[in-house]
C-alpha cells in the first residue's frame, strides 16, 4: 500500500542516513561531528590521539575494507569484502533482468533470455576497453543523466494523464463490459493505503535503494573539505527521499496494485504517445547498460588483486583481467536467467547485503571504534540499530524467500 510503501522509504531513510554520518565520523578517526573540525583530517597538524582540544581519537581511514580493518581485525576484513563482493554481483544480476525486460518490451517477438544474452556480450566490450576510473566517469554522466530524466517523466506522465488503474486493468483482462449493461463486472479497488503482507518486500526494496554506503570512503576522501561530509550527507538524503517518494507515489497513484516491477514497463503498456513511453523504456536500457560497466570495474578489480601475485606482466594481467569479466559476466547472466525476478533479487540483496553494510556493520564499527568516548544514547542507537539490521535480515530473507 501507498502508506507501507511511504513508512518503509522514510524510515529506511533514516536509518541510512545516520549510518552514513557514522561511516563518516569512522573514516574521520573521531565520533564528534565533521563540522566541529576546522580542517581535512588528511591535512591536519594536530596528531591523532593528542591531548588537544581539536585533536581526533584515531587516525583517518581511507576505505570501507580498512574500517573493518580496524574495528574488526582481518577476520572481519574478509567477511565485509566478502559481502561487499556479493552484493556488487547481484547488482549486474539486477540489472541484466533491467535491460531484459525492457528490451523484451520493445521487442516482444525476441525472448527476455535472448535480450539478457545480448545485452551481456555488449556490455563486455566497455568493461574490457575502459579501465580506468576517468574513462568510466563518463559513462556515470550518461547514468546520472538517464536517471533523472526517468523519474522527471514518471511525475510529469502522473500530473498529465492521471489514474490509469482501470486502463490497465482492462488491458489485463480484469474489468470488461456486461454484454447487456455498461457497467463492469469487476470493481476491486486497486489504491490500498496499508498491507502489512507487502511490508517484508518493500522494506528490501527500499533498501536496496539505499544501498550505495560502499562508495562513501571514495566521496569522502575526494572531497576537498570533508568537514562538511555531515551537511551534505543530509542534503543529500533529503534529496533522494524526495525522488524515490514523488516516483513511488506517482507511479502508484497511475497503477495503483497492478503496477508492473518497473512503473517504466506499466507506462509502456497504457500510455498511448509511443514516441515518449519508447524513449523512456530506452533511457531505462541506457541507465542499467551503464551501471553494469560501473558495477564491473570494483567486483573485477577485487578479483584481480587476488591473481595479481601470480602473474609476472601487464600483458598477461589484461588477458586475465578480460577473463575475470568474461566469467563474471556469464555467471551474473546464468543467475539473471534462472532467477529473473527483478523485485525478487533487489529485495533479496536489499535484506542481505544492504542490511548487513548499510546498517549492522557501520554502528557495529561505531561502537568498537569509539566505545569509550560514546554517551549513553548514542550507544544505545548504535544497538537499536544493529539488533533492528539483523531482525530485517533474518525476517525479511525468510519472507522473501
Amino acid at each position: 500500500g501507498i502508506g507501507g510503501g511511504i513508512f518503509c522509504l522514510v524510515v529506511f531513510g533514516f536509518f541510512a542516513w545516520r549510518t552514513t554520518l557514522l561511516i563518516g565520523q569512522e573514516l574521520n578517526g573521531d565520533p564528534r561531528p565533521s563540522s566541529y573540525f576546522d580542517e581535512s583530517p588528511f591535512k591536519s597538524p594536530v596528531p591523532p590521539g593528542s591531548s588537544a582540544a581539536k585533536a581526533r581519537m584515531l587516525p583517518p581511514i581511507t576505505s570501507f575494507p580498512d574500517i573493518a580493518r580496524t574495528s574488526f581485525g582481518s577476520a572481519g576484513c574478509l567477511v565485509l569484502s566478502t559481502i561487499l563482493y556479493f552484493e556488487l554481483f547481484s547488482c549486474i544480476c539486477i540489472f541484466f533482468v533491467t535491460m531484459g525486460d525492457h528490451l523484451h518490451q520493445l521487442f516482444p517477438a525476441v525472448s527476455v533470455e535472448t535480450h539478457m544474452m545480448i545485452v551481456a556480450a555488449l556490455s563486455l566490450i566497455p568493461a574490457i576497453l575502459l579501465r580506468t576510473p576517468t574513462l568510466l566517469s563518463y559513462l556515470s554522466v550518461v547514468g546520472t543523466v538517464s536517471t533523472v530524466c526517468v523519474c522527471l517523466s514518471v511525475v510529469v506522465s502522473a500530473l498529465v494523464a492521471g489514474d490509469m488503474t482501470e486502463a490497465l486493468a482492462a488491458k489485463k483482462g480484469l474489468i470488461h463490459d456486461d454484454a447487456t449493461t455498461t457497467a463492469t463486472t469487476s470493481q476491486q479497488p486497486y489504491h490500498i493505503w496499508w498491507d502489512t503482507s507487502g511490508i517484508p518486500m518493500a522494506l528490501g526494496l527500499v533498501a536496496y535503494c539505499f544501498s550505495g554506503h560502499a562508495i562513501v570512503p571514495s566521496i569522502y576522501t575526494s572531497m576537498k573539505e570533508p568537514q562538511h561530509f555531515d551537511s551534505m550527507v543530509t542534503v543529500t538524503f533529503i534529496g533522494v527521499v524526495i525522488c524515490c517518494s514523488a516516483v513511488g507515489v506517482m507511479g502508484y497513484y497511475m497503477f495503483g496494485s497492478l503496477v508492473e516491477d518497473q512503473v517504466t514497463l506499466s507506462m509502456d503498456e497504457v500510455i498511448k504517445a509511443q514516441i515518449v513511453t519508447r524513449s523512456l523504456v530506452w533511457l531505462m536500457v541506457l541507465t542499467a547498460f551503464s551501471k553494469t560497466t560501473l558495477t564491473m570495474f570494483p567486483l573485477a578489480l577485487g578479483m584481480e588483486e587476488m591473481i595479481a601475485p601470480y602473474l609476472t606482466s601487464d600483458g598477461a594481467m589484461e588477458a586475465a583481467s578480460a577473463v575475470v569479466k568474461v566469467v563474471l559476466t556469464i555467471l551474473a547472466l546464468i543467475v539473471s536467467i534462472y532467477v529473473p525476478s527483478f523485485s525478487y533479487i533487489c529485495a533479496l540483496v536489499g535484506m542481505i547485503c544492504t542490511m548487513s553494510v548499510s546498517i549492522i556493520f557501520p554502528a557495529m564499527a561505531h561502537l568498537k571504534m569509539f566505545g569509550p568516548r560514546l554517551s549513553m544514547w548514542e550507544k544505545f542507537l548504535d544497538w537499536v540499530f544493529v539488533l533492528v539490521g539483523l531482525f530485517l535480515a533474518v525476517a525479511g530473507t525468510i519472507a522473501t524467500i
